[in-house]
């Protein structure tokens, strides 16, 4: 078979490449042929980098900022909530010292009365914003940590009775839901009738709901409600409060107002009891 002698034709199509790419570079440079498509090309690499920069470059670089920013504003804020928490409990101390018992004897005296042999500290109040607690439905309090922040659920007495449970607690203060407040409930008991009492919203109140259909019995003004210890979290046997108005509820239930015997307002010093040794 004749063999087929390779050809010259990929060294004769370089050379044809280099000198029109002379020839197209000599026009250039001699005529300024190809300047309006240079301009071109820039004009188009230019608006390319600006499109880039601001619809990917410049929206992330702003998004960092903004979330150093907002980091920065969250740790400030931090700050501030337990520089408020500070000037409150002595604004707090101040203008409520007239009215709040400068020794704990009532409030051992109290525990004393408690069956069980549950374990529970000393606490003093640290903030009180009255002003929210007279007009709003949240009724919250701050307590000065000991030792050691106090675990949520603890239930805190003063020497009248239950006024809330721990909620919430940081490195300085631990936050005291009081049972007035909207968004709590508590069991108690009268004789042989049990409810969940929640927070009105309205200083020492709290509403009891039951249907007329399932329970028979008709209560009276005065009618005193205990704790009934059900769940474990609140000790047994505590005088919560009594009635003080009976209504028709809309949906046909009977709305039993209890005001309770506790007045958060009245002391400086508390107890945290730890009914399940939660603690």
């Amino acid at each position: 078979m004749a063999r087929i002698a390779p050809g010259n034709t990929p060294k004769f199509g370089y050379f044809v490449l280099i000198i029109l790419a002379s020839l197209f570079l000599y026009l250039d440079i001699q005529y300024k042929t190809f300047t309006s498509t240079k301009n071109f090309f820039n004009a188009g690499l230019i608006a390319t980098n600006l499109v880039i920069k601001n619809i990917v470059f410049t929206p992330i670089s702003n998004l960092y900022k903004l979330t150093n920013n907002k980091l920065a504003l969250i740790n400030s804020n931090e700050l501030l909530v337990n520089e408020l928490e500070l000037s409150k409990s002595e604004n707090f101390l101040i203008l409520n010292k007239d009215k709040l018992f400068n020794d704990n004897s009532e409030l051992y005296a109290f525990i004393n009365d408690i069956p069980n042999d549950y374990p529970y500290e000393i606490a003093t109040i640290s903030s009180f914003d009255t002003n929210l607690y007279k007009c709003c439905d949240n009724h919250r309090l701050h307590l000065f940590n000991n030792s050691s922040p106090f675990k949520k659920g603890g239930t805190v007495i003063n020497s009248t009775g239950i006024i809330g449970q721990i909620s919430d607690s940081n490195n300085k203060v631990s936050e005291v839901i009081l049972i007035s407040d909207i968004n709590h409930s508590i069991p108690i008991k009268s004789n042989t009738f049990f409810c969940n009492a929640n927070g009105s919203g309205k200083p020492q109140v709290l509403e009891c709901k039951y249907d007329p259909s399932l329970w028979k019995e008709s209560f009276e003004i005065g009618r005193i409600f205990y704790s009934s210890g059900l769940g474990g979290i609140f000790p047994e046997g505590i005088m919560v409060g009594s009635i003080i108005s009976i209504e028709n509820a809309a949906d046909g239930d009977i709305l039993l107002n209890i005001e309770s015997i506790a007045n958060p307002l009245t002391q400086k010093n508390v107890i945290v009891l730890y009914p399940n040794d939660i603690k």
